[in-house]
């Protein structure tokens, strides 16, 4: 689990203990309150979302995440407030 730069928790669930075949290898975002925003997957199989980062520089930031199926780093460039 991670704080992304609005503050909001990003948390990447492999879905080893309850899988679900619509949202494999997921990762999720909720706000400070807890309520959902959005999750996207990151691999087709379960197992696959492993491991976050965010690192800032300027007026952008970084979301990177491991894919553990396919052993592949993913890296999103974010938008800051």
């Amino acid at each position: 689990m991670i704080q992304a730069p609005n503050g909001d928790l990003i948390v990447s669930n492999n879905d080893a203990v309850n899988p679900d075949p619509n949202h494999p290898s997921e990762l999720v975002e909720f706000t400070k309150d807890g309520q959902f925003v959005k999750q996207i997957s990151v691999d087709p199989a379960q197992g696959g979302s492993f491991g976050l980062a965010v690192p800032t520089s300027g007026a952008a930031a970084k979301l990177a995440a491991v894919d553990d199926n396919q052993n592949i780093l993913l890296i999103w460039t974010l938008k800051l407030p």
